[in-house]
């Protein structure tokens, strides 16, 4: 059953319903005992068993909507005391958690789409009267606590995580922080979100989203647990969003790039989160150098951000002065290094693909950019020099070279320094008449582009452990996979984005489907 509401009357009268969220309702499932009974996309649902009654939900949907009934000395509260995240309090002390599974009683939901502003809702009730924001950031608060009162209570000790809580709990710990903690040497989503999430609602429900999306990720209907934990982390966070007065903590940020990961995997990538993160960190510029859960966190917003700009050749969003105190530029161990390059490479898209990336003055800014590249491979540690490589070879098995590195950390540094001379090559920072040049002077620059590119994805193939390079795999193959010509390479590159899907649950068949589209018109071009 899909919900809709038609508005006729308020500022949003007349416009078109937007399908947010797929939600089908059963009237007591529970996602643990008939997870093999939950819907799936394709097939027949359960046969009825009993008769079957009509239920009217008009007014308690309106309900959710419009406040009709505030008191005045409701409407006369400040900010300090409305805008406050549910199930927490003011003084910041540890917050409550997230119902064993099955305590919690059955509450009505509702998902709003990110794009609308949450409080201050009018949708023309007849009883409508004007109202101060904080008195409509009140009433958004007070239907959302009461909506999740079995999802987060007041109490300031941690309820233990049920059985289901602790294997995703254990998934996210073992298998997905390193995902993000890949250039944190002191792994922070590994050691210091999840002891944070038992005290935190909003980041714990991100957690469990994000790893159900994981460990679901061979079942046909995997996303359905995961669909759940979402949805009670947007009613946590969105109040609090909505309201200036709010404290964005660590834990927050740390909680939204979480859930900007799980958008990542989505097969139609709507990037909520990302505008989330971005704006943020772009008015909170502290979290960029402030040390611990919050700068991990940054650099996470960061390098999602420039996936998006790298793969749709659009402006990064991020504002790099946030980051330009933090300490990886004084550090000199192997993760600050792979950091370092990692801001390189953001700097660089923000140069390539700004609005004035064809002017005299962006190819002088690309060309001292390219001698910083250049100094960063001269200068890096000697550990960063593969202790194994083996050229490619012609056979079907041996497409990508094979360079192992001691630590993934490594990887990382490897791979954006090839991505970062390719946007060099293609950008022509290294001749400023790129755009007029010969015919040969152009299959040169696609050698080049080819021979790095094939470098990321054998960093990625040879180094299991690094499974967040996988991804940067992915990405450079949707922004360069169709210079991938030889028919052995085609197949080897198929074959590693299969391996990606089996590994981290990130579909690819899409992006399969579109790189042989891609190398068939080569082939009818040819």
């Amino acid at each position: 059953m899909y919900v809709h509401l038609a508005l006729e009357e308020g500022p949003y009268a007349g416009e078109k319903c937007e399908r947010f969220l797929n939600v089908r309702f059963r009237d007591g499932l529970d996602f643990v005992k008939d997870q093999d009974v939950t819907f799936p996309e394709k097939g027949p649902w359960p046969s009825l068993t009993g008769p079957i009654t009509f239920y009217d939900e008009t007014r308690e949907i309106e309900s959710l909507y419009v406040e009709s009934n505030l008191s005045p000395s409701s409407q006369e509260s400040s900010n300090d005391s409305n805008c406050i995240l549910p199930g927490s309090d003011v003084h910041r002390e540890p917050r409550s958690h997230i119902f064993s599974e099955g305590d919690a009683p059955v509450t009505q939901q509702r998902s709003t789409p990110p794009n609308r502003p949450i409080c201050g809702l009018n949708i023309g009730s007849p009883i409508t009267e004007t109202r101060s924001p904080d008195a409509e950031c009140t009433a958004e608060l007070r239907r959302n606590s009461a909506s999740l009162s079995g999802f987060a209570s007041s109490q300031t000790h941690y309820t233990s995580l049920s059985a289901r809580e602790a294997v995703l709990f254990r998934n996210f710990v073992d298998n997905m922080a390193s995902w993000t903690d890949i250039t944190d040497p002191q792994r922070h989503f590994e050691m210091v979100a999840p002891a944070r999430a038992l005290h935190e609602p909003v980041l714990r429900a991100a957690i469990l989203a994000f790893s159900s999306r994981h460990i679901n990720r061979q079942r046909p209907d995997g996303d359905t647990e995961s669909l759940k934990y979402h949805n009670q982390c947007l009613e946590l966070l969105i109040p609090t969003l909505s309201c200036n007065d709010n404290e964005i903590t660590e834990e927050l940020l740390a909680a939204i790039a979480i859930l900007r990961q799980n958008e990542e995997m989505d097969p139609q990538d709507n990037q909520f989160h990302l505008t989330g993160t971005t704006r943020i960190l772009n008015t909170i510029s502290s979290f960029g150098s402030s040390g611990g859960l919050g700068e991990a966190a940054a650099w996470l917003c960061l390098r999602e951000d420039m996936y998006i700009s790298l793969t749709s050749q659009s402006p990064l969003r991020t504002n790099l002065q946030s980051f330009e105190r933090s300490d990886v530029f004084t550090r000199t161990d192997d993760f600050a290094w792979s950091n370092r390059m990692v801001f390189l490479l953001a700097r660089i898209l923000s140069c390539a693909f700004n609005e004035e990336s064809r002017t005299r003055r962006s190819y002088a800014s690309l060309k001292a950019l390219e001698d910083e590249i250049d100094d960063w491979n001269a200068s890096k540690p000697q550990t960063f020099q593969p202790v194994h490589f083996v050229p490619r070879g012609k056979d079907a098995g041996s497409r990508f070279p094979t360079i192992w590195t001691l630590l993934p950390v490594h990887v990382v540094g490897l791979q954006y320094y090839h991505i970062s001379k390719i946007i060099l090559a293609l950008s022509g920072c290294s001749n400023p008449s790129l755009p007029y040049e010969t015919l040969q002077r152009s299959r040169d620059a696609e050698k080049l582009v080819r021979s790095h590119l094939l470098n990321v994805l054998g960093l990625a193939a040879s180094n299991p452990r690094a499974e967040n390079t996988l991804f940067t795999a992915r990405h450079s193959l949707v922004a360069w996979g169709w210079i991938l010509r030889h028919e052995l390479d085609q197949e080897a590159a198929e074959e590693l984005l299969q391996y990606m899907e089996l590994k981290t649950g990130w579909n690819t068949s899409h992006l399969i489907e579109s790189l042989r589209e891609q190398w068939q018109n080569e082939l009818v071009d040819a």
